[in-house]
């Protein structure tokens, strides 16, 4: 195949979400380079080195924190994990694999994921993502920026299944220390929407397995941070920008901007274009939605910072008064 159309064919496997580029520098079996990788066509069972990597017990330096995904339906939808696998690559700095599975190093090496689709004993479909961040005070703040984007990227994946209902909870942490040492325990579960996403946060919580169901601490059972609790980016803001200022993203992109430099920023621009052509409004929300689930200051405030650097004061002004 001619040079040119075999990166026109890798462009397109990327555009829709088929595979991801792997950059190998020192490997025992691989010539140092790209490659493509296809998650459709990686081993069904978990690598011999799994257990190693990812130990039944969270280590004494980690602490962790899960997403669970209930979807109302008997089978994984065809290409769901695939298509999630792929976007989810680019937080991650190292990717393990396997048919409805993958283990991931977080870029920074802040902490690790694991991420796998099962079917639940209700016969359900399940998507269980955990973190394990480190425990210094830098990486646990990180804890909620790592999994925002998680649920922002789940989210606009499940919207290739219409058909498919879906859930998203969060796992009591403090659940989670106990069933260390009790496995039949039933961890407590948070929805996502509910405790997490609305404007009014709680201070505490009650769980089920606490003493005496007495509330615990918010911080306690569910990654939070305070400094962006209520700073978040949500859908209804992406919705506005788009309907109002739609014409106007590229030039919002290059102030956010897409990712680290100019030049690659360019590069993501012509991606969403080509993505869709002619859609501006699509192509605001394919732009806003890249920056949430790759930058790391994808925030309300700074999202509103850079709207007012394009003169768009008004659109900033309507975004802040939003939940």
């Amino acid at each position: 195949m001619e040079p040119h159309l075999l990166d026109e064919v890798l462009s397109l496997l990327e555009k829709f979400d088929l595979s991801y580029q792997l950059h190998v520098e020192n490997h025992s079996q691989l010539v140092q380079g790209i490659y493509q990788k296809f998650p459709s066509l990686v081993p069904k069972k978990k690598p011999d080195s799994f257990p190693h990597k990812w130990p039944v017990k969270c280590p004494s330096d980690r602490k962790e924190y899960q997403l669970l995904v209930q979807l109302h339906t008997q089978f994984i939808p065809c290409g769901f994990f695939e298509k999630l696998s792929v976007r989810l690559n680019k937080m991650l700095s190292y990717h393990l694999d396997w048919r409805f599975g993958f283990l991931g190093i977080l870029k920074g090496n802040t902490g690790d994921i694991l991420c796998e689709c099962y079917r639940g004993r209700d016969g359900f479909g399940c998507l269980v993502v955990s973190l394990r961040m480190k425990k210094n005070a830098e990486c646990s703040k990180n804890a909620w920026v790592q999994l925002f984007p998680l649920i922002f990227t789940i989210r606009e994946v499940l919207q290739h299944y219409p058909c498919v209902m879906a859930h998203m909870f969060i796992v009591c942490s403090h659940c989670l220390k106990l069933k260390e040492t009790n496995p039949s325990l039933e961890p407590q579960l948070f929805d996502v929407d509910h405790v997490l996403l609305s404007s009014k946060l709680p201070k505490s919580v009650k769980c089920k397995n606490g003493v005496m169901m007495k509330p615990i601490p918010l911080a306690e059972a569910c990654p939070v941070r305070g400094q962006i609790i209520g700073d978040e980016i949500k859908q209804e803001h992406i919705n506005h920008i788009s309907e109002t200022m739609a014409a106007h993203w590229k030039l919002l992109a290059t102030k956010l901007p897409l990712k680290v430099g100019i030049a690659k920023c360019k590069t993501a621009i012509e991606q969403i274009e080509a993505k869709c052509p002619g859609d501006l409004q699509q192509q605001c929300v394919d732009m806003l939605a890249e920056w949430v689930t790759s930058a790391d200051n994808a925030t309300k405030s700074h999202l509103c910072e850079c709207l007012r650097k394009i003169d768009k004061v008004k659109t900033a002004h309507e975004i802040e008064k939003m939940n």
